[in-house]
């Protein structure tokens, strides 16, 4: 699960979509957020944690899949291959590759130590996060409505390398509106959109 093992995978799986994952720190000891980067799309939601154990993450990781599989969906059709870096809240690797039902449906490698860049795609994303939420900003206050209403407004940014199109538009486009809504994430107009901590001020008004 290395990432020249990756890198190897990629090489026969060319078709295959990449999602990146991480963790975002809110207080130290405090709540924590799980990012899902879907690379294609620029697209990326967020599940809130209580705090940043592997139990933590395995647990809220399959509650999703089970939820997504109510709505229709499976989290390996749109997540087929995971990359990650090599912190202990990720350990459970089963709980990322299998099915509720236990079978395999997604392929997860580690970046190596140290190594932001080999997943850089979702490093400079989080900056939009932050640009909302700056560091250091607790997330004890948030639900998962709150991280829901921020990241609609971060696929809501115009993408220059999309001529102008925004996340949403590109990942509604691949999959659906529907799968969008199914994952949190609304439609928010371009004239809407609230990037800066401003919007949390709206959100816990």
């Amino acid at each position: 699960r290395t990432f020249d093992d990756f890198l190897t995978y990629v090489e026969d799986h060319t078709d295959l979509p990449l999602v990146q994952l991480d963790t975002v720190i809110g207080r130290v000891g405090g709540k924590v957020i799980l990012t899902i980067h879907f690379v294609n799309s620029d697209f990326m939601i967020g599940i809130l944690l209580e705090n940043k154990t592997a139990t933590e993450v395995a647990n809220k990781i399959r509650s999703f899949k089970m939820e997504l599989k109510s709505l229709g969906f499976a989290f390996g059709e749109i997540a087929p291959l995971l990359l990650t870096d090599n912190g202990g809240e990720f350990s459970n690797v089963s709980a990322f590759e299998n099915d509720p039902d236990g079978n395999t449906e997604s392929h997860m490698f580690f970046c190596e130590p140290c190594s932001p860049h080999e997943k850089a795609e979702i490093e400079k994303n989080h900056t939009l996060f932050r640009d909302i939420v700056p560091s250091g900003t607790s997330f004890d206050d948030f639900s998962q409505e709150t991280v829901d209403l921020i990241f609609s407004h971060v696929n809501a940014v115009k993408r220059k390398q999309f001529n102008g199109k925004s996340a949403y538009d590109m990942f509604s486009f691949s999959y659906s509106e529907i799968l969008a809504s199914a994952l949190g994430i609304s439609f928010i107009p371009a004239n809407q959109v609230i990037q800066s901590p401003k919007l949390l001020k709206v959100s816990f008004s």
